[in-house]
């Protein structure tokens, strides 16, 4: 096995009235250091890059700023948006090895486990290895793929010790963020180089999360010139199958990377940095034939390469006026037995701010990407356009109408956007934000968002399943595929939103979101029989706009410094929905609509310093049951389509012997095994998770 993945680069090929009834709930601030008002993901003024955050009251924590809202600074107590903000602190005594594991701290995201490697995440509904409904993005940097609209969580990764925190916005984002920014957004935020000087070695390993190595480090070139290196490995076994046999889905991934940041003067700072990663996993895909024994699967591996480049140039006119410049370049590669992809992204951003006048602050900008693909189809996967070049132009403006100082804002705004698929898109909104004093806010905003069509819902096909012949001996299998269709329209979305953030005493801190979801054009298909093939039948299903559907919940989190030593938080989501699908013309059942999610969620975290060396924390999850999940595969009973309700608990204890080193074992899932996730379209092989322990040291030198 060739774990090199430093010849990425030598690759041949280039790679949608808003009603009352939003109910108001309880919830919690997260929390994060300040950020630089001009440079959305960079920090300045940061606490030193190894404060523990639980030291940090809560009352702190409510005055952190975040940028991903309006692509501005502004202080989280005040958002008139549902944000969390996972801090660093948070994720090192959670446990979590993973980003997506990570994201399980913030309300209203959903996180299933899909296989050893990869994960299912999305933000208010519509879970899939493929969620379509949410933007997420590293330092700023995209990381959606049009090939399915979605994230390829396993090839995701940040070394954790160098993270500064993940903003998470439930809800739409479009309005700054453009297309597919629907449901949500996700910011991944590393730490400036200035705060990670010094060298840094992890390592550790554990019964599922086998082995974990990683190495930073920073030095000061000059006055005001920065670096940090890093490199990490891990390696993970495989996850257990329904029967209790190996699923067949271990895996390895190795990352290395670089950010340099350079401040010549007060007003101008300078940032590059960029990433390589080369993963590879064995896995377990179905094959489909028209011939017997017709459904079968094979043993093979996946293999991911992608690196980036970017860069960022910040120019600080006044205190009331910035430019910011970023561009990067991203060269992705993946090879499995379904697909093949090498794809090249390039991607321009400029924003500037500033005050035409003391009542209206105003961020405006523009930018262009172009994703160019090579793609290779597959037994069950094929495409009519295996290379294309699609481009993306965009133009959005937001003005903050300050109506009484320190009491009352208006924000407006709207992003414009043109794609190759649907033509222009637009996506405005509107945010209001009351705060009567210090300690409380009442916010409430109404935005339209979409979701752009991805390449294989465009021109691809996907062979699901052949039935065979019923009874046996009848003359022809059948051949289940999903198609592609070039019409195929955006989704869209209208979404109302209420929320309430309270600090009724400086230990108590509560926040609460509620939300109604209306969606039109929702993904739908249309089924017919074709006989034109010798020897087989096909279902051809041709995928449409005929969906329409609301969804509704609330989010709320409670977090209470119990004493200077104990913290508890405590997080609670519900979602519904009810959808208007058209029938599939062969069964006469309605289509699914995509939606499968747990009704409630809820956890609880403690986290007490036993002494000034010693940490135990905990975190007891629930996560509710969810039915009709996956593919309206034909045989399936709803007994098969569904995940029962599952209960799971973490634990982690942690030493400190002196500053430069720290020791730490926990575990995880310890209420037994569970299932998180059953496949749909693009099918894969059905695992448990099970509990796991996993031992770690840090050196801080």
């Amino acid at each position: 096995m060739n774990h090199n993945c430093l010849p990425f680069f030598g690759l041949r090929h280039p790679a949608r009235l808003c009603l009352g009834g939003l109910l108001v709930w309880l919830a919690c601030p997260g929390s994060g250091p300040r950020v630089n008002a001009a440079e959305p993901g960079v920090v300045t003024n940061a606490p030193a890059a190894d404060r523990d955050f639980t030291q940090m009251s809560l009352e702190e924590l409510a005055n952190v700023e975040v940028t991903t809202v309006s692509k501005k600074a502004e202080r989280l107590s005040q958002v008139p948006a549902a944000v969390s903000v996972i801090t660093a602190d948070e994720i090192r005594r959670s446990g979590a090895g993973t980003l997506p594991e990570a994201l399980r701290l913030a309300p209203g995201t959903e996180v299933a486990q899909v296989d050893s490697a990869r994960w299912a995440v999305t933000v208010r509904g519509f879970n899939d290895l493929f969620a379509q409904k949410l933007l997420v993005m590293i330092d700023g940097r995209s990381v959606y793929t049009p090939l399915f609209s979605g994230t390829f969580w396993q090839a995701q990764d940040v070394m954790l010790e160098d993270l500064d925190r993940i903003e998470v916005v439930r809800g739409p984002g479009g309005t700054i963020w453009g297309a597919n920014a629907v449901n949500g957004v996700i910011n991944v935020v590393r730490k400036p180089a200035r705060e990670t000087q010094g060298l840094l070695l992890t390592g550790g390993g554990g019964s599922q999360h086998t082995a974990a190595a990683g190495v930073r480090y920073g030095v000061q070139l000059a006055e005001h010139t920065f670096l940090r290196v890093y490199g990490k490995y891990d390696a993970w076994d495989n996850l257990q199958a329904p029967d209790g046999s190996d699923a067949n889905d271990a895996w390895w991934k190795e990352q290395g990377g670089f950010r340099l940041d350079w401040e010549p003067t007060e007003q101008n700072r300078f940032t590059v940095q960029g990433d390589l990663l080369g993963l590879e996993q064995d896995q377990t895909v179905p094959q489909v034939s028209v011939t017997p024994p017709y459904n079968t699967s094979l043993d093979s591996k996946l293999k991911q390469q992608d690196g980036n480049v970017l860069g960022r140039w910040t120019h600080t006119f006044t205190d009331d006026s910035d430019l910011a410049v970023q561009t990067y370049f991203e060269r992705s590669h993946i090879d499995m037995s379904l697909v093949g992809e090498n794809r090249n992204t390039y991607d321009f951003d400029a924003r500037h701010r500033f005050h035409p006048a003391a009542a209206h602050e105003i961020v405006w900008g523009g930018g262009y990407r172009l994703s160019a693909s090579e793609l290779r189809g597959g037994p069950n996967v094929s495409f009519d356009r295996t290379s294309r070049a699609d481009q993306v132009f965009n133009l959005f403006a937001q003005d903050e109408i300050t109506l009484a100082p320190d009491r009352l804002r208006l924000t407006v705004g709207s992003k414009v956007e043109h794609n190759d698929y649907t033509g222009f898109e637009y996506e405005p909104g509107i945010r209001l934000a009351w705060t009567p004093d210090a300690r409380q806010t009442l916010w409430a905003s109404v935005a339209r968002a979409v979701r752009t069509p991805s390449q294989i819902e465009n021109d691809g096909r996907i062979n699901l399943a052949t039935v065979p012949p019923n009874p046996p001996g009848a003359p022809l299998p059948t051949l289940v595929s999903v198609m592609g269709n070039p019409d195929f329209q955006s989704e869209k979305l209208v979404a109302c939103e209420l929320g309430y953030r309270w600090q009724p005493q400086p230990r108590v801190s509560l926040d609460a979101a509620a939300f109604v979801n209306f969606y039109d054009d929702l993904r739908s298909s249309s089924t017919e029989l074709d006989f034109s093939q010798p020897g087989y039948a096909q279902a051809l299903s041709l995928i449409d706009n005929r969906g329409d559907g609301t969804t509704y919940g609330t989010e709320l989190t409670a977090s209470w410094q119990a004493t200077d030593w104990w913290r508890l938080q405590t997080l609670f989501t519900f979602i519904t929905g009810d959808f208007e699908m058209p029938n599939n013309e062969v069964t006469g059942a309605p289509i699914h609509s995509g939606f499968a999610s747990p009704r409630y969620q809820a956890s609880l975290r403690s986290s007490i310093d036993v002494t000034k060396n010693v940490e135990f924390d905990t975190w007891l999850r629930y996560v509710d049951e969810v039915k009709g999940a996956g593919a309206e595969m034909p045989g399936l009973t709803p007994e098969a389509r569904r995940i029962p309700a599952y209960v799971t608990f973490d634990v982690r204890v942690a030493w400190r012997p002196s500053e430069h080193v720290e020791l730490s074992v926990g575990g995880q899932n310890l209420a037994g095994f569970h299932r998180e996730f059953i496949p749909t379209y693009v099918s894969t092989q059905r695992t448990e998770v099970g509990p796991g322990i996993f031992g770690k040291i840090t050196l801080r030198f």
